[in-house]
């Protein structure tokens, strides 16, 4: 059975104010009662189209939310696999404890370098606190994610915190790159995007484990020209990804700014349907400049939402490929 993603962004409050957060607003909460009529929306939504739902509950910081254990049970019961996006400085033994008794499929922190890169970019302290509540989640037994969004000020911290996640026992460590209002400022150059690309497929080789599987993931928009491995990725937005905000806005991804409808116009499958806007990224051909390459069928343009933020166009090449080069 198909599987869909719903990114649920239960609130916009957050304990930290990190430099390159895309979010502008930090007081929206979704209601009690809100949260689950939008619940029971989605499951009538994957019963129409005979999918199977993962529902990632994020924010802001989903867990300074009071319902969000509560929801979270409810969603787990509801037989939907569960993720968490966290920045992981709430995490400690009792919280532990009870990820544990939910079963996540994961709970992903963000990592976004060495502790004085990471503190730079997410305040003071908020490395030593990550990594406490990751070293809570392992000893729980709980399978743990680490994100790093890669910028300028950065990129080359890479390969050190590769050697922090493996110490900490963390099972997958997944990069891409920054999408904010100000990625002008942050983005990396090709010439850097790729230096990295090359860095984390030495990283996944040294990081490979007796099984043949490795911790660290290449598998984001054009990471395999690195590899040599055969692309996975596909841009989800238009077909099995939906962003859910607090306030209701409905999103076919959180890195692309399009506002397709609210959860308050009615069934979610008739606020897609009604959408100009994911019926034209749902049938997005290939981009003119990728029609002659020969990994066309592998990528279909890279990530449209990097190329978006750099040139105001999502059906382009990813300006950042260098196939081909």
């Amino acid at each position: 059975m198909a599987v869909h993603t719903l990114q649920w962004h239960i609130t916009h409050r957050c304990n930290l104010r990190c430099a390159h957060c895309y979010q502008g607003d930090y007081s929206a909460e979704m209601p009690r009662e809100v949260m689950y009529e939008a619940l029971e929306k989605y499951l009538r939504f994957l019963r129409r189209r005979g999918m199977t739902g993962q529902v990632n509950l994020t924010g802001g910081e989903p867990m300074a939310h009071g319902e969000f254990w509560a929801l979270s049970r409810k969603i787990r019961e509801s037989g939907l696999r569960l993720g968490v996006l966290t920045n992981g400085t709430m995490i400690g033994r009792d919280e532990a404890e009870c990820f544990r008794a939910l079963e996540p499929a994961f709970v992903q922190v963000s990592l976004d370098g060495t502790r004085q890169t990471h503190d730079a970019i997410r305040g003071q302290g908020a490395f030593d606190r990550a990594l406490a509540g990751i070293d809570c989640l392992k000893r729980a037994g709980v399978r743990v994610n680490v994100s790093f969004t890669a910028q300028k000020g950065n990129y080359r911290d890479f390969a050190a915190l590769a050697r922090v996640c493996r110490r900490h026992r963390v099972d997958k460590l997944w990069w891409d790159r920054v999408v904010t209002p100000d990625v002008g400022k942050l983005a990396l150059s090709t010439g850097e995007f790729r230096e990295l690309c090359l860095e984390a497929a030495r990283q996944r080789r040294r990081c490979r484990r007796p099984d043949g599987t490795s911790m660290v993931n290449c598998g984001r928009a054009l990471q395999f020209l690195a590899t040599g491995r055969l692309c996975k990725y596909h841009c989800g937005a238009g077909g099995d990804l939906l962003i859910l905000l607090a306030d209701g806005a409905l999103m076919p991804c959180r890195r692309l700014p399009f506002i397709i409808g609210n959860l308050s116009d009615g069934e979610l499958d008739d606020v897609i349907e009604a959408s100009p806007i994911m019926r034209d990224l749902a049938r997005a051909d290939i981009p003119a400049d990728c029609v002659k390459c020969e990994h066309v069928f592998r990528c279909r343009g890279g990530a449209r939402c990097v190329t978006y933020a750099q040139t105001g166009r999502w059906d382009a090449r990813d300006v950042n490929c260098w196939a081909g080069e």
